[in-house]
């Protein structure tokens, strides 16, 4: 292990006496956080440094070559260079800067010191901040009022909305489960794998509850295969899709969002629904779906996943925050739909037959 490597350094400084590993050029100043930018390799007393098609090849004499490669493997941007020379060289400092000017005037080398390193779950929870606060000024306040007025004027038209907002929410988590599926075998950490797969089997099953549901009034499982989604719900299952193939960082720092927003606005969607006395067989359902999305709220997915990340640099989290803005309007446009189509149709089952 790196931490209990202990030097003297006296092999690695003649070891790096070569004068290919010697700066030609003017001695500027060394990165404070260098960071490695080249992929390295093993040959023999080789070490050979390839990127974008250049290769560079260091012969180093003796057991220098191991101790080499474990400098180059802290070489991550995270660490100081103050921090290598007392690990690997604290007699003898300029071993180490030998090694790092030598890469720095290859270009194998950035200085990370200007990007801002902070923790994984640092950073998810300013992701979340933003990701709430556009959410609570959108899709809360517009959930609100629509059921707000359901309540206030019950017409037939309304009752649809009620209807239809089962019905949307339903095609969601059909597809949910497919979605989680693209990042089960995540190989990035066992761990983040692990927890992906206990939020696929909350989730599992939830979509059947809100079919339980329609069933109670007059839905059947053959009426549910044969409807089509609105556009927008297609459009938030779609991005998700996307997002969980593609950019799996960004679909974890979502997911925790995901459950306490459905969370909240079933628990909105209920308390209007009792206070109407809609059929009782049809809020059985939804009060065991809102049970089960209370185990996976107060477990926080998103949160067990980023703090195994140790740490994520400004560039990516502004990456991420740059998709957050899409993933929002997405879903203010999923929630806003489903009430503007069906407090205003006049069917409440959108048949692919009737295309």
């Amino acid at each position: 292990m790196i931490e209990n490597f202990v030097s003297d350094n006296s092999d690695l400084e003649r070891d790096l006496k070569p004068e290919e590993f010697k700066s030609k050029q003017q001695q500027l100043p060394l990165p404070t956080y260098p960071k490695l930018i080249a992929s390295v390799n093993r040959y023999q007393d080789t070490i050979i440094f390839s990127q974008e098609g250049r290769d560079f090849g260091i012969e180093i004499n003796g057991s220098t070559v191991e101790k080499l490669k474990k400098i180059l493997l802290m070489m991550d941007g995270t660490n100081s260079l103050t921090k290598l020379q007392k690990i690997f060289s604290p007699k003898n400092p300029e071993a180490i800067n030998t090694v790092v000017r030598y890469l720095d005037d290859n270009k194998l080398v950035d200085d990370a010191s200007d990007l801002k390193i902070e923790s994984g779950l640092n950073a998810l929870l300013e992701l979340e901040d933003l990701t709430n606060k556009l959410l609570e000024n959108q899709v809360s306040t517009s959930t609100e009022n629509k059921l707000r007025l359901i309540e206030q004027d019950l017409s037939d038209f309304q009752l649809k909305g009620i209807y239809g907002f089962a019905i949307e929410i339903y095609h969601f988590f059909s597809r949910k489960a497919h979605i989680d599926s693209s990042v089960l075998s995540f190989t990035g950490d066992s761990q983040i794998r692990q927890l992906i797969n206990q939020l696929y089997c909350e989730e599992y099953g939830q979509d059947q509850l809100l079919v339980e549901a329609l069933n109670s009034i007059g839905i059947s499982s053959e009426d549910l295969m044969e409807l089509m989604p609105l556009p927008e719900t297609m459009a938030i299952c779609n991005g998700l899709a996307y997002w969980a193939s593609f950019d799996s960082l960004f679909y974890f720092s979502i997911l925790g969002v995901l459950v306490n927003q459905n969370m909240k606005n079933f628990t909105s969607y209920l308390q209007v629904c009792e206070r109407l006395k809609i059929d009782s067989e049809f809020l059985v359902p939804i009060r065991k779906l809102i049970n089960n999305q209370s185990i996976s709220k107060a477990n926080n997915i998103s949160r067990q996943i980023f703090q195994e990340f140790s740490h994520v640099d400004g560039q990516t989290k502004q990456r991420l925050k740059g998709q957050v803005y899409l993933f929002a309007q997405m879903y203010t446009n999923f929630y806003t739909a489903i009430f503007n189509y069906y407090s205003s149709s006049n069917t409440l089952l959108r048949r692919v037959s009737g295309i």
